[in-house]
């Protein structure tokens, strides 16, 4: 009975590899009703290529021969695609052009992440109803899977390790039991060039199946590592002279493949990146407003976290608001602000907390009692020991991958500055990445296998068995940036590329490149760099106008790239409107989307729905810059008047006017049920003489401020000082 099991198990594999069959969704369903009642269906294949494809052409490879033959060693790629119901792939009768569109995810390239990407993107379709206006077009999802994960085979897994070289030992020891020499060239062979000659084999599988129908479009999408993966595609084919005719690219939260280091670039990237949040604070009108007026102080965002800083690192913050609630680091609050950048619903939090934690009233000692222990549990968490290849997560995998394919090929500088080929590398790296940690404003905390050793200066030497599981750089594609234009068959195609310019994983300065790179190998590109996103767009780019339960940005600008032939369309005149800033949700200072409320609600404990503090609305703080701008205007026409003014007994102005405004918000909006703060309790110094010395000027300020007041507005009364910093020409434009 055991050997018909097996043999039925055997032609059963035979049988998956050699013909798509239906299969499940993620959720276990045969089918998925998205928008409008219009479902769509999955279909499943097993596709064989080489384990090694150094001598093979992906173009011409014949899987089904060698599958039967096993004359050489092989891999089983599992392949997924989406469609439509109504437009399935084989239907002959009325079809006159297919869209293929291959997603290639990112960390370990899990094909079973990216089945939402796949949905959403049909779903945009039907938003846009080009299944209706052209229903001779069908487009098919084609969903990739990296070999060695998921549920293509052989695959390879660490399921009881809680730290990487233990991960590296356990693979060496389970991917063929019998062998540790089998394993090391299973595990090898997970390279970024095969996985990419794995995608271009693949494509090409697909576009012989759809021409043998109708006219053919191909485009391939990728995240992250993904869009490495796609560099290395047009780069091999190109330098191999194996070109694959395909219509476009889209690259969203670009990798560099020339020269990079993943590493060294999220290093210096993240503390780059909370110095441009912080200013995107003080460039934006309300976050700056609310800022000040919590803060109490003229400095702007920048001075002030890092005077915070500062208090940290000499144990001079208030207790009751820090150490008495466990945050007793800077170290451990840059990991909760980090953490709260990173995701689009929470992302005004770190802002927040830097005013409340400087201040430091009675009030914010009540709200941060509760939302404090609540961020450090979840920052804690991040870093807690746990199983690097989880199985519950199966087939949802792919993190061994990220440990081979990444620290082989995207951490170090040259070919021979890596783990590799360099024992003493893994040494200098952590002692330099650790050293950078003390001094940044943002460090980016432990890396991960420097965090799992206990390594002495200059003297640690990295276990083999971590260096046996990685692979040598290829010299022939590693660094190497060639794309012959032949590879895309119309000049209205070529590359779109999209960033945030809040991305650390990947940031602007690597698509910058990337697009220079194209450009210079004669490529039509177009970069989108979208403003107060972070890592990947298409997760993140939410509109104002749609919110958070709409397609996304990034959605809407891809399915116009995938029927620019319908729509007469080339990367110029696509419209990329919805990325533009003021369409973007990007970051929700005062928090107006619902979803983004309720999430800062809870990691609040709920103690709080004024999460800023200051009993104040959108409208109230554009108009605190309305009037600003408004007496900046009278003073241009009144400018004697501005040589007589002192300068303290401005500073005094202005904060006695936003005291009375406060004052007459927290009474006009008690139903926020926040405590009234004394905002008055100031030195000495604040009620001197200056304020005599300025009586007489009292007046003619006033009436000329009112020379320049909206028709129908009271007349302006409040100085604003000289050193006025809201539109700090100096600050990074964002």
């Amino acid at each position: 009975m055991n050997e018909l099991l097996k043999v039925f198990l055997i032609l059963n594999l035979c049988a998956i590899t050699l013909a798509w069959h239906s299969c499940e969704f993620n959720d276990k369903s045969l089918n998925k009703t998205i928008e409008n009642n219009v479902t769509i269906q999955a279909e499943c294949m097993y596709l064989t290529s080489p384990l090694e494809w150094s001598e093979f052409n992906p173009n011409n490879f014949d899987g089904f021969y060698y599958n039967s033959t096993r004359s050489i060693p092989l891999t089983h790629l599992h392949i997924k695609r989406l469609f439509f119901s109504d437009l399935p792939p084989r239907n002959t009768s009325a079809v006159k052009h297919i869209i293929n569109y291959w997603l290639v995810n990112g960390g370990g390239g899990s094909q079973y992440g990216m089945e939402a990407f796949g949905v959403s993107m049909l779903r945009q379709i039907i938003l846009d109803k080009y299944h209706k206006t052209y229903p001779q077009t069908h487009p098919i999802m084609y969903l990739f899977q990296y070999r060695g994960a998921g549920l293509s085979t052989p695959s390879i897994h660490c399921y009881t390790a809680k730290t990487w070289i233990d991960c590296a030992k356990e693979l060496i020891e389970t991917t063929v039991p019998t062998s540790a020499n089998e394993s090391l060239k299973i595990i090898n062979a997970m390279t970024n060039q095969n996985i990419a000659q794995d995608l271009q084999y693949q494509i090409q599988y697909s576009i012989n199946e759809s021409q043998s129908i109708a006219s053919t479009s191909t485009y391939v999408y990728g995240l992250s590592q993904g869009t490495g993966i796609i560099q290395y595609y047009l780069s091999i084919q190109s330098i191999n002279g194996q070109i694959q005719p395909i219509d476009g690219i889209i690259l969203d939260g670009i990798m560099s493949i020339k020269k990079s280091d993943a590493f060294q670039n999220q290093i210096k990237s993240i503390n780059n990146r909370f110095y441009l949040y912080l200013s995107k604070c003080q460039n934006d009108v309300s976050c700056a407003n609310a800022f000040k007026r919590v803060t109490g102080t003229d400095e702007d965002i920048i001075t002030v976290t890092l005077t915070l800083q500062m208090q940290f690192l000499t144990n001079l913050t208030n207790p009751t608001c820090t150490t008495n609630l466990g945050l007793n680091t800077w170290s451990l609050f840059h990991s909760i602000a980090s953490q709260s950048i990173e995701l689009i619903s929470v992302r005004p939090l770190a802002a927040i907390l830097i005013a409340r934690l400087y201040r430091c009233s009675a009030e914010d000692q009540r709200v941060l009692s509760r939302a404090i222990p609540n961020l450090i549990t979840v920052a804690e968490q991040s870093l807690a020991p746990s199983l690097v290849d989880p199985p519950t997560v199966h087939p949802d995998d792919g993190n061994v991958l990220s440990i081979t394919t990444v620290w082989s090929d995207f951490v170090g500088f040259t070919l021979e500055e890596n783990f590799k080929t360099n024992p003493s590398f893994f040494n200098d790296f952590c002692i330099n990445s650790g050293v950078l940690n003390e001094y940044y404003l943002a460090p980016t905390g432990p890396l991960p296998v420097c965090r799992e050793v206990q390594s002495a200066k200059y003297n640690y030497t990295i276990p083999s068995i971590f260096t046996d599981i990685l692979y040598t750089k290829n010299p022939r594609y590693w660094g190497q940036f060639q794309v012959n234009p032949q590879i895309f068959r119309s000049t209205n195609g070529g590359a779109l590329l999209l960033n945030g310019d809040l991305d650390y994983n990947s940031p602007m300065y690597s698509a910058q490149q990337t697009q220079l790179w194209l450009q210079s190998e004669h490529i039509r590109t177009k970069l989108i760099e979208m403003k107060g996103l972070a890592h990947v767009t298409s997760v993140q780019s939410h509109t104002k106008q749609g919110g958070f339960q709409s397609t996304t940005c990034t959605d809407q600008i891809i399915v116009q790239f995938l029927y620019q032939q319908e729509l007469n369309l080339d990367l110029e005149t696509i419209n990329y409107t919805c990325s533009l800033k003021e369409n973007l949700i990007g970051i929700d200072w005062l928090y107006s989307n619902p979803i983004v409320n309720q999430t800062l609600h809870t990691l609040f404990g709920n103690s709080v729905i004024d999460y800023w503090g200051i009993n104040a609305t959108e409208v109230e703080l554009v108009e605190t810059t309305t009037k600003s701008t408004a007496n900046q205007s009278a003073r241009l026409s009144c400018k004697h008047l501005s040589k007589l003014k002192d300068t303290a007994m401005s500073r005094l102005s202005t904060r006695k006017s936003l005291i009375s405004e406060i004052s007459s918000t927290t009474d006009e909006d008690s139903s926020l049920n926040v405590p009234n703060i004394n905002y008055t309790a100031q030195p000495k110094k604040y009620s001197n003489s200056p304020e005599k010395k300025s009586n007489k000027f009292k007046s003619i300020l006033s009436n000329c401020a009112a020379s320049v007041s909206p028709k129908g507005s009271k007349p302006l009364s409040r100085v604003i000082p000289d050193d006025d910093t809201s539109n700090n020409d100096n600050l990074i434009s964002v």
